[in-house]
């Protein structure tokens, strides 16, 4: 380790930029997006809350790799919780960082990596998140796609010919990272309707991390709304394709729709809170929260619906300050208002 000794590490990012690797984190909490160092370290140091926490804790997904071509690679999933604001528990990341050095001194490639002991820290993301982390990752290390990969660009083109049944969900993923091309685009928008259910709902998901072509973005919000009530399963998948951190036409005029609907339930809601969080505008947030308090009434759950939302939403920087105006301001609704006072008195009698 240059220069600096396990004992005197103080934080994972010391430990990241020390221990003589290539690395690159990755946010797990909404999504798979990448972080740069400098904005771990941020959080680190207290100075930065997490961006996109969820059930009250940050979630990362870290890869490490020596040189290229890269010919083995490491990966740990952690997840910390945070406090109210999304700051990390430092308690938490201090009681890791403790047993990682402990167990692997200054390096992740140390042959102990793989007996790492049982900690609180670590998790294992659902099968449709860990197949979108390993095809960006083996985009980014420069590694071959899954095998399988082709075949999909064969079903796709050709679905009444090929067999959808022979395609994994990891060569899918795979698949999504060349959605940037015409030829893929193309052959997506041209057959949406003609796919497998099952296997549009998992091309859907793997789409989330991809920055979609305008013309594609524009098939699946038509898809979506087509297929919403007949098959909410696909329909909510093709939702979270349009996963966007920045403003998005398409999207916003989407979920108005949706927001103004009928077919607004706990699923619908907990896409968008999990996937659409960005998009929402005062406007959009207020018919969120609406929904979420019709649906407590509909289905007489004492305001959990609310404010679950609320303490979801709450947590995120980016609608922090929007969700606790809307709190405070005296021009919303009887139907929020009244949910407001609950939330409220819940949290007094607490």
């Amino acid at each position: 380790m240059s220069g600096q000794s396990a004992q005197s590490i103080q934080t994972l990012s010391e430990f990241l930029l020390h221990a003589g690797t290539d690395f690159q984190l990755f946010d797990l909490g909404r999504g798979v997006h990448p972080l740069d160092t400098q904005q771990f370290l941020e959080m680190e140091s207290g100075m930065r809350p997490c961006p996109r926490p969820r059930q009250q804790h940050a979630w990362f997904g870290i890869v490490f790799w020596s040189g290229k071509p890269v010919k083995h690679h490491y990966i740990w999933f952690l997840k910390f919780p945070v406090d109210e604001r999304g700051l990390l528990v430092m308690a938490a990341r201090n009681h890791f960082l403790q047993i990682i050095v402990d167990v692997l001194g200054s390096s992740p490639e140390n042959e102990k990596q793989d007996t790492l002991p049982d900690n609180p820290y670590s998790f294992v993301p659902v099968q449709s998140q860990m197949a979108q982390f390993n095809a960006l990752t083996r985009n980014m290390l420069g590694l071959p796609a899954a095998p399988g990969t082709d075949k999909v660009a064969q079903y796709v083109k050709a679905p009444a010919v090929s067999d959808w049944r022979e395609l994994s969900v990891q060569a899918i993923a795979d698949y999504a990272t060349t959605l940037t091309s015409d030829d893929a685009v193309t052959a997506v928008i041209t057959n949406l309707s003609l796919f497998q259910q099952d296997f549009v709902k998992t091309l859907m998901e793997s789409c989330e991390p991809v920055d979609l072509a305008p013309t594609l973005k524009q098939a699946i919000a038509v898809y979506c709304q087509e297929t919403l009530i007949e098959n909410p399963v696909t329909g909510l998948a093709a939702l979270r394709a349009l996963a966007s951190e920045t403003a998005d036409k398409t999207v916003t005029a989407l979920l108005k729709d949706l927001l103004n609907g009928e077919q607004a339930d706990i699923h619908l809601l907990s896409v968008i809170a999990g996937r659409h969080y960005a998009q929402l505008d005062e406007t959009l947030l207020v018919r969120f929260f609406e929904n979420a308090a019709a649906m407590d009434d509909k289905e007489n759950r004492q305001g959990a619906v609310f404010g679950g939302f609320f303490s979801d939403l709450v947590q995120l920087p980016v609608l922090r300050l929007q969700v606790l105006t809307l709190l405070r301001t005296d021009t919303c609704s009887e139907k929020l208002k009244l949910a407001f006072g609950r939330l409220f008195n819940q949290a007094q009698k607490q």
